[in-house]
Order: C-alpha cells, then sequence, then structure tokens
C-alpha cells in the first residue's frame, strides 16, 4: 500500500504521474528562465527531489535527497507553511550553510508549499537560479497554478487509494478481503523471495459457526467473527497480512523467522480470542480451529497452493478439536 512517508519514486501508483510532473517542472522553467526546477517531498527521512527540469545545469537531479536537518529553501517554505523568495542568497548570512549556496552558489529561490489533500505538507516545488533574480508579484502567484496542478494528482491519489481500500477490504473484519489478501499476499511472497526470507502461512477458521447462528442468530455469529479478526489483528505485526477469505476462514502470511513462532502466534491468537470473548459472546465462547506451516525459500511457490496446502493443516486440527470434544461428552 501506498506511503506518505517514504519516498515516492519508491512506490507505485497510477494515480501520481510522473510524466505529467516533467512536463510541469519543464514548462516552470522555461517561463521563468530559470536552471532548475524541483518538485521536492518531505518525509520523517528528509527531503528527496522528485522531479528537476531537463538541464544539463542543474545541479541535482531525481532522487538525490538531503537530510532532514540540512538547511535548505524549501525546510523554510514547509516550517513556515507559505511561499519563500530569496532572490541574493550569497550575500545572506543566514543562507551561507544552505548546502545549494555553499556547494552550488545558488542566488534566486521562489518556493511554495505542496500539501495532501487532508493539508498535510507533501513537500515543495521550487525555481531556483545562480543569478540574482527579480521575480514581479505575477511572476511569484503564477508558482500557485502549477503546484495546483500538482495538488491534483495529490487528490486523485488519495481518491484512487480510497477506493482501492473500499474494493479490497472487508466490511465486517475491516481486514483485507479475499481479493485483497491475494495481492496482498503475492507481494509479500515476492519480497520474501527477494530477501531470501522463509514464509509463514496460517490458515483459520472460527469453530461452530452454523450452530451460533443457528442457536444464537446471525447477529451473534458475527460478532463471534468479528471477534476472532480482533484477536488476530492485535496479536499479528505491522509486517504481515491478513484477511478474511471466507465466511468463517481467515489467512495471515507473514516473514516469521522460524517455525517455533508460527504456534506461539495461534497460541497467542487463541488467548486474546478468549480474552474478547466477553459479554454476549461468553454464552458462545467461541474458538477456531488453525493450521500452519513454514515454508522455506526454496518451496516458495504460488500463494493459492500455499494457503491449499495450509488449509489441510487447518482441517486436520478442527478434526482433531472435535475428536477431543467428543471424547470429552
Amino acid at each position: 500500500m501506498f506511503n506518505r512517508d517514504e519516498w515516492i519514486l519508491e512506490q507505485q501508483n497510477p494515480m501520481i504521474s510522473l510524466k505529467k510532473w516533467q512536463t510541469t517542472v519543464d514548462l516552470v522553467a522555461k517561463l521563468y528562465e530559470a536552471p532548475a526546477v524541483y518538485i521536492i517531498q518531505s518525509t520523517s527521512h528528509g527531503y528527496q527531489v522528485v522531479i528537476g527540469n531537463k538541464n544539463a545545469n542543474t545541479p541535482y537531479h531525481s532522487g538525490d535527497s538531503f537530510a532532514k536537518d540540512a538547511k535548505l529553501f524549501s525546510a523554510e517554505v514547509i516550517k513556515n507553511a507559505g511561499p519563500l523568495y530569496v532572490n541574493h542568497a550569497t550575500t545572506m548570512p543566514e543562507w551561507q550553510d544552505n548546502p545549494v549556496v555553499q556547494s552550488h552558489r545558488i542566488n534566486s529561490f521562489l518556493g511554495v508549499p505542496i500539501y495532501w489533500p487532508d493539508g498535510a505538507c507533501f513537500g515543495t516545488i521550487c525555481v531556483l537560479d545562480f543569478a540574482v533574480t527579480h521575480y514581479n508579484r505575477t511572476y511569484q502567484e503564477l508558482l500557485w497554478q502549477f503546484r495546483d496542478l500538482v495538488e491534483g494528482d495529490l487528490l486523485l491519489n488519495s481518491q484512487f487509494l480510497q477506493l482501492l481500500e473500499l474494493s479490497t477490504k472487508d466490511e465486517l473484519t475491516r481486514l483485507l478481503n479475499r481479493r485483497g489478501f491475494f495481492m496482498q499476499a503475492e507481494k509479500h511472497v515476492r519480497l520474501a523471495q527477494r530477501l531470501k526470507q522463509s514464509v509463514g502461512v496460517m490458515y483459520l477458521d472460527l469453530d461452530r459457526l452454523k450452530h451460533i447462528n443457528d442457536q444464537y442468530g446471525h447477529r451473534l455469529g458475527d460478532k463471534a467473527i468479528s471477534a476472532l479478526a480482533s484477536a488476530i489483528h492485535n496479536v499479528l505485526r505491522d509486517s504481515d497480512v491478513a484477511g478474511r477469505i471466507g465466511g468463517d476462514e481467515f489467512v495471515v502470511v507473514m516473514m516469521p523467522g522460524d517455525a517455533k513462532a508460527l504456534p506461539k502466534m495461534a497460541a497467542r491468537i487463541r488467548a486474546e480470542l478468549k480474552n474478547l470473548s466477553t459479554g454476549e459472546l461468553q454464552a458462545v465462547k467461541p474458538s477456531v480451529s488453525i493450521g500452519y506451516r513454514l515454508f522455506s525459500v526454496e518451496e516458495l511457490t504460488g500463494i493459492d497452493r500455499m494457503v491449499s496446502m495450509v488449509d489441510e493443516r487447518m482441517y486436520e486440527d478442527k478434526n482433531h478439536n472435535h475428536d477431543a470434544t467428543q471424547d470429552a461428552g
């Protein structure tokens, strides 16, 4: 999923058109007759040039980054949440430790902030020049218009992610639905292959859902499903992938490190489900059957096949639970 705090260049999203942004900065450079125009992203990691205009004299290029504590013009724009125009920086003491002034003798900077739709700051769009400039008010206001083009793409990105979440999230549990799970799990497996890591797959099935629905009603059946989903969510790490792929069936994919982590996680999910079974659910006493397996790097294959193999282990666990219940009766 798209992460605002990661470099936009390292993520794929069809709603953000870097080609369109390239056209925008090239046009700005032409209108301002400037050697350097950039769209710069700000994250907790620092600052990165997303796009720069095509010019041999441009001091920085797409992908160049700066530390968070770098005393950049753009940092000042973001800090003050407003435009900044400096036309003769090399003579101004406050800019002497700015890396673009120190290393490239940049004199002129004109920049405005760029925002995500919710008001969080994305970064800046800015015009730099080695020469001293004298931009009038019209030139300064014009940059805001170009900023709006970039923010339009960020709005489309936000809307796209909202629609994607609606199409890939299960409405009852807020975990990934079947489509969303298999999309994310396949990516997880590919990442594990690149990192040469083993993958753990866990298949979970809520016990006696039909009995719960028949005896207590579907409302309480849904509460039992939600309780299991919450137990899974509470136990898993942020990096794990979990989804509801059927009425009472859940699957988890993770990179656990070793096989011992899987039974421990299964035990924790069972314990958490018991803790969450309060109020009306005390009469239901929901339980879960769990199958799991650690796949070595050499065993990694399509996620469908891996899930099917673990599904069989879940049924072994379910049959064992049922046998134990019958024996106890």
